[in-house]
């Protein structure tokens, strides 16, 4: 219970100061992201063992030409492509239970298409047009939210079979769904807030959350196997570190980024 209380309690001053943060300026919530993603990439870092400044100073770049809006299209899409690829090819490894390989190219890669690219279209969301300010990336970080709360306590209190038992003892099938269920139910309350979209995209959206945010973590949860470590750091109290508390968002960003741009074109 006390890890329980500790765990709810610093993950709601982190979502709290996210939203105040997107709902204030999108400049406040550029700086509030840039700061917890480069503490996420600092500990993805020093998990695979791989230090450079390199990434650092690139994703400085590109976010600075983001706000100034001089990123070039065809950045931006290659960016794109590479950040779900990378997510993919995490999936193949995950699904085919087949070790990360750690060799200086690949964390070169990972680093950059992983980690940096995905932080990207996580502040890139604040381009998109709703009715609230950010009201777009409020929505996203509102479902991964619940669908992971949801799985958390469900999976607790009712589950039984083990979702993927070589890399997370305590995430179940019965977690998973109940998360999933709730999460695309509480899609329906978003509807109203982006008149702008489709009225099935959120819904829609809710089930790819669900099942993106679960794979993101797992895959998370495979790099501390393979490092032999149980939290990434431990600056955020019941969660490890910021890539322990992020690597639902990180990986889920890049998809659902490409679902609402195709989404708005169709539109």
């Amino acid at each position: 219970m006390k890890e329980f209380i500790i765990r709810s309690i610093s993950g709601l001053l982190y979502a709290i100061l996210i939203i105040a943060a997107a709902l204030y300026s999108d400049l406040s919530f550029i700086i509030v992201i840039f700061v917890f993603c480069s503490l996420a990439l600092y500990e993805f870092q020093k998990l695979i063992q791989y230090k450079s400044p390199v990434p650092f100073i690139l994703f400085g770049l590109i976010i600075y030409q983001f706000y100034n809006n001089k990123l070039n299209p065809y950045i931006h899409l290659s960016l794109l492509g590479l950040s779900i690829l990378s997510n993919l090819f995490l999936t193949y490894l995950l699904f085919s239970k087949k070790i990360i390989k750690l060799i200086p190219y690949q964390k070169s890669a990972l680093t950059l298409f992983y980690i940096v690219a995905s932080s990207y279209f996580i502040i890139a969301m604040s381009s998109l047009s709703s009715s609230i300010e950010n009201g777009i990336i409020i929505s996203i970080y509102f479902l991964i939210w619940v669908n992971n709360s949801f799985a958390y306590i469900l999976g607790r209190k009712f589950g039984k079979n083990l979702l993927f038992k070589e890399i997370s003892p305590k995430k179940t099938w019965e977690g998973f769904w109940g998360g999933t269920l709730v999460c695309f139910m509480s899609s329906f309350l978003l509807i109203f807030y982006h008149p702008s979209y489709p009225a099935w995209t959120f819904p829609i959206a809710s089930i790819l959350i669900a099942v993106t945010s679960t794979v993101g973590d797992l895959v998370q949860s495979k790099f501390k196997r393979q490092a032999l470590v149980k939290d990434s750091g431990s600056l955020i109290p019941g969660h490890g570190g910021f890539y322990d508390r992020m690597d639902s968002v990180l990986f889920t960003a890049p998809f659902i980024f490409l679902v609402l741009m195709i989404i708005s074109y169709v539109s």
